[in-house]
């Protein structure tokens, strides 16, 4: 159940909560990731489709994580800004590598 099966099924339509049985409003079979997926592959499913939250399952299909939008994108962010600092000074090495050799012929 995710909060927003109880916004819109919940609260929405004015039901009591203590009265309301988890399985009248959660979403019934969602969509999942496998562990083995790629974190890019679940992060291109959760924008597709819209999702905040995937569940991750196992392969017997037990689930074993839930993955956040909010997370996975911080996360995606961080490693590209990682990539371009490295890409940044391995550029500026070879830069500074062909100077000196330019200076030394």
């Amino acid at each position: 159940i995710t909060d927003t099966d109880v916004t819109r099924r919940v609260v929405a339509k004015h039901l009591d909560p203590s009265a309301t049985g988890v399985s009248e409003v959660m979403t019934a079979n969602p969509t999942c990731v496998a562990m083995s997926d790629s974190a890019m592959d679940a992060l291109g499913t959760m924008v597709e489709n819209h999702f905040r939250h995937l569940p991750v399952v196992d392969d017997s299909g037990a689930v074993v994580g839930l993955l956040d939008i909010a997370k996975c994108l911080n996360d995606a962010i961080s490693k590209l800004e990682k990539a371009q600092d490295k890409s940044s000074a391995t550029a500026e090495n070879a830069v500074k590598q062909v100077a000196s050799l330019q200076g030394a012929g």
